[in-house]
């Protein structure tokens, strides 16, 4: 008995540690309806406002899939206003910062400093830029190699892919430029260190051609994304960049319509999303993220 105990003892404190890790999935549900993607898909964002409106309905479209939902996670950071300076502050002062998890099951670390946060195994890291700096190459160069290297010293999956969401343009009068600026930039991201893209910009654009675009061009303010169709095609772009590969799964045809709140629907912008429309917006995702760098017109 005497060595019974001390066996138990000794399995108990090597158990302890484990249940502490920083990656562990909660407690299992039967998956044996869901779909199964092809590799688990554990997603990091350092975003900002931009990214709060990217992923609001995420968690929604993921689940109507009917996707493995133990297989993913998605954390956002936000740093208001913030972008690849304000992330890189962050890290060198060592600032406490605090990610929420958008979607999924997997648990990761997600209070600390962010040196800690990134010493995890993420599949995927989003960065994001600052939607007033998006557009000028000046704002990239000698930052942006420094967060990449950051990321990729500090992940301990040293084959981490990198994303950059692509920003919309503000109004109908600054659009042009910025939509420009915006895609010189990704293009040179993508060209010169292999970043993959989730072009938001581009699908909110594309919609902006259709019958979707109201009087305030899909923002409820000229910066953020009008409640209902604004922030469901970024979300339907976001699922379709990072998931629609690896679960074999398109967002065209998914059936989720985000229910919007009181103070939604009494925003005079907002843009509901029924069965009228549902597919025009899947539509502007899929097309943005099938051809990333050109706004596609004539979606119906």
């Amino acid at each position: 008995m005497k060595y019974f105990n001390y066996f138990c003892c000794l399995l108990w404190a090597c158990l302890v540690p484990m249940s502490c890790s920083s990656t562990m999935v909660e407690e299992l549900e039967d998956t044996t309806n869901m779909i199964q993607l092809d590799k688990n898909m554990k997603v990091l964002v350092l975003g900002n406002s931009y990214s709060v409106d990217g992923t609001a309905y995420f968690d929604h479209l993921v689940k109507s899939a009917n996707l493995n939902v133990f297989q993913l996670c998605l954390y956002n950071g936000v740093i208001n206003g913030g972008g690849i300076q304000e992330w890189l502050d962050a890290y060198l002062s060592k600032k406490f910062v605090s990610f929420n998890r958008v979607v999924g099951k997997i648990n990761m670390m997600s209070d600390g400093i962010l040196c800690e946060i990134l010493q995890q195994d993420w599949d995927v890291v989003v960065i994001m830029q600052a939607s007033d700096k998006s557009y000028s190459w000046a704002n990239f160069e000698g930052k942006i190699e420094n967060l990449i290297k950051i990321i990729q010293n500090e992940c301990t999956n040293k084959q981490v892919r990198l994303m950059y969401a692509i920003p919309w343009g503000h109004t109908i009068a600054s659009t042009p430029r910025e939509l420009e600026g915006n895609i010189i930039c990704a293009r040179k991201l993508k060209e010169n260190f292999g970043i993959s893209m989730i072009p938001v910009g581009i699908a909110i654009q594309n919609a902006r051609n259709t019958s979707l675009c109201n009087d305030a061009y899909m923002t409820r303010d000229n910066w953020h994304l009008c409640f209902g169709a604004g922030r469901y095609i970024a979300a339907c772009t976001w699922y379709e960049a990072l998931l629609a590969d690896v679960s074999h799964v398109s967002i065209v045809g998914n059936p989720a319509i985000p229910s919007l709140s009181g103070n939604e629907w009494n925003n005079d912008t907002t843009i509901p999303v029924d069965e009228s429309n549902r597919l025009l917006c899947q539509k502007c995702a899929f097309y943005a993220v099938r051809d990333t760098f050109r706004v596609t017109n004539g979606i119906r």
